[in-house]
């Protein structure tokens, strides 16, 4: 047994006061002497014996009460399990508190979790002692501590939990983990905690390995305190982008069902117009969802919006995910100059396909103005020319050094020569050989060397497979130590990357191969400026990235669907001038104006991760500590008393008080029992 108030076990010797009273108030018997006893009554031995038990009684009721209040008072309370329990040395605990997109999600009385973590965190508060300290970590994607050191300002800790809101960035709960051990190793404190408050997100393990703990927890306590959604079906929208429809522009809309019941969820698109304007309707629909998995359909729109629109599901357990924005028209469309001589290439074909729903402006630009096009463009493709002149090199070297994203497909007029020197070595992307063909009656393959990239989303995953049907019979070797994606052969890559640039070796002339009119070409072309413009091929941002594309000097200005201004800087770098904006955190349409006319639209949009809702496995979680040192709180009204419990112990002084009241009851009852007429009580028989 541990007492976290010893100093009031000195009230133990109160105990002695009962004891002192009755030795000093105790009468003593006085000798007188009678004449006759003839008027006297009998008095019997065994009352005499029976008056001493009962003050003896009494005696010991009186100062067993006295000690079991001084004991309460001392709160005795049993070992915890989970570590050493009632040190009265300082601890300083770490509060890992998840503040990702998943937290959103609606708990029993429709409050989010992140509602019912901030509650839980400040009951954690009021169980710190004076000594205490605490260091509070909110995290999703990245951890980010409320202060640099822990601190034991109760008023500060508790300003800094009520700003807390749910997030819209992804969960990683190993990153979060990785400070708490670093917090917790350079922790002097002989008492350290760590308290985890989370839904623990499955999705939150990035990588998909299991959550393990290394470090100093042998010497800790770990406290994990989880937090379930009122139920884990859930349907959100992940994906929509703009398609050529029969009759204009239509929606591609695919959605994910997790748990739900199978059947067609209502989808309604509207407009995003600037912050106070009304929002019209521009399409309704329906898609059809598994009780688990995804569905896709496409809605026709009756109208283009001029910056951007959003589709919508029915409200259900996580909000976040029933919005996903979109940005259309011109205003969202990626900048794209093309470089190329005589006639209307393949290349240029597929980068106009579709447009304006495909996202994509194109200009196409002679030598004589391409400097001057650039200056407001987010890529530039050069396609099959003999030679640039060096005015239009020195604008691509200038624009790919200011950031800007440069896409190379030479054909079979490019002079490998000048194509060496003055581009693809300034590049980084090696050095082409000549033209050669495929062995008699045979044709090269595109295949995939890697796995995972933006610019491949949506091919076949695994290295090796093809990407199409299409058939080459005539291509270059390239000697680079530039990044492969695709290759026809070990000798023979296909499509290199390097820093903002990226080179299709294979010509795309009919008499080297059908690539250009395969189903894998246009969906390749498109996906590729999307990267090297905005540096992913998803149609959005996702929360907490920034947006960066080529600029001149002037007034820029980013503001959201409210028309909150948000940050950005205008720099001039490697002879060319970019803008980038502050961290873009909420998901929304937001617009992007030049010198106070629209220049663009940006959709940032949840990671979709984050609409599985399905928890790692307690057992999982606890296997990752020592054995031991974890063990599971289940938030409640009662959480801070349970905190108590965990760390000191279960506290006794209730048990105490009830005894003292029981004694001090007991001692009433026996001081007044026998107290009716003395001469009843003594008088002899008859």
């Amino acid at each position: 047994m541990n007492f976290l108030n010893p100093l009031f076990l000195f009230g133990l010797a109160a105990a002695a006061i009962p004891i002192l009273i009755h030795l000093f108030t105790r009468r003593r018997p006085r000798e007188v002497r009678f004449s006759s006893l003839e008027f006297l009554s009998e008095v019997q031995q065994s009352e005499i014996r029976r008056l001493r038990i009962k003050q003896w009684l009494l005696l010991a009721l009186r100062t067993l009460a006295v000690a079991a209040i001084a004991t309460a008072m001392a709160r005795p309370a049993l070992p915890g399990g989970a570590g050493r329990a009632g040190e009265a040395a300082a601890t300083t605990v770490v509060a890992l508190i998840d503040v990702s997109g998943s937290m959103g999600a609606l708990a029993a009385g429709d409050r989010p979790l992140l509602a019912e973590a901030r509650r839980a965190a400040e009951d954690l508060l009021a169980t710190l002692g004076p000594a205490d300290q605490l260091l509070l970590v909110p995290y999703d994607r990245t951890p980010r501590p409320a202060t640099d050191q822990p601190i034991g300002d109760a008023g500060r800790l508790r300003a800094a939990l009520q700003a807390l809101v749910p997030g819209a960035q992804r969960t990683d709960h190993a990153a979060a983990l990785a400070l708490a051990t670093r917090a917790i190793t350079e922790s002097r404190a002989l008492n350290k905690e760590l308290v985890w408050f989370s839904d623990f997100q499955r999705t939150g393990l990035v990588d998909g390995t299991a959550l393990t703990a290394t470090g100093p927890w042998n010497e800790a306590r770990v406290y994990l305190v989880p937090f379930a959604p009122r139920g884990r079906a859930n349907a959100g929208v992940t994906d929509a982008r703009l398609m050529p429809g029969e009759s204009g522009a239509a929606l591609a809309v695919t959605a994910h069902g997790s748990g739900v019941s199978a059947g067609d969820f209502a989808l309604e698109v509207r407009d995003v117009p600037a912050a106070g304007a009304v929002r019209a309707t521009l399409g309704r629909g329906f898609v059809s969802l598994p009780g688990e998995g995804d569905g896709a359909t496409l809605l026709p729109l009756s109208a283009m919006p001029e910056a951007g629109g959003e589709v919508l599901l029915p409200a259900d357990v996580l909000p976040l995910d029933d919005r996903r924005v979109f940005a259309a028209g011109r205003a969202g469309a990626l900048r794209v100059v093309l470089r190329e001589d005589g006639p209307a290439s393949a290349l240029r074909l597929a980068l106009e396909a579709g447009a304006p729903a495909s996202g994509i402006a194109l200009q196409v630009a002679d030598g004589a103005r391409l400097g001057a096009q650039l200056a407001g463009a987010d890529a530039v493709v050069i396609g099959d020319v003999a030679r640039l002149a060096p005015a239009e090199t020195q604008a691509v070297l200038d624009f790919h050094r200011g950031g800007g994203g440069v896409l190379l497909a030479p054909g079979e007029r490019a002079e490998t020569a000048f194509w060496n020197e003055a581009l693809l070595g300034e590049l980084g992307l090696g050095r082409l050989g000549p033209l050669e063909p495929a062995a008699a009656q045979g044709a090269w393959r595109l295949a995939r060397r890697v796995a995972g990239h933006a610019v491949l989303d949506g091919f076949p995953a695994r290295p090796g497979e093809a990407l199409s049907t299409a058939r080459i019979v005539r291509t270059r070797r390239v000697e680079s130590a530039a990044r492969v994606l695709l290759e026809h052969d070990a000798q023979r890559p296909a499509l290199l990357e390097a820093p903002q640039a990226l080179l299709l070796a294979t010509p795309l002339d009919a008499a080297s191969g059908d690539l250009a009119v395969s189903g894998a070409f246009l969906p390749l072309v498109h996906q590729a400026v999307r990267v090297l413009g905005r540096g992913t091929a998803a149609a959005s941002l996702s929360p907490g990235e920034v947006w960066r594309a080529p600029a001149r000097t002037g007034d820029w200005r980013i503001v959201d669907e409210d028309g909150r201004d948000i940050e950005v800087s205008v720099r001039a770098e490697g002879g060319a001038t970019r803008a980038q904006s502050a961290p873009l955190e909420r998901p929304g349409l937001y617009r992007v104006l030049e010198g106070g006319q629209l220049r663009g639209s940006i959709a940032v949009n949840p990671d979709p991760q984050e609409s599985a809702l399905e928890p790692i496995d307690e057992r999982e979680l606890l296997a990752a500590f020592p054995d031991g040192r974890a063990r599971v709180l289940r938030p409640g009204a009662d959480f801070a008393q349970r905190v108590r419990e965990a760390r000191f112990g279960r506290e006794l002084w209730p048990w105490f008080v009830i005894l003292a009241l029981a004694l001090l009851i007991a001692e009433t009852i026996l001081g007044r029992w026998g107290m009716g007429d003395p001469a009843k009580r003594t008088a002899p028989a008859p």
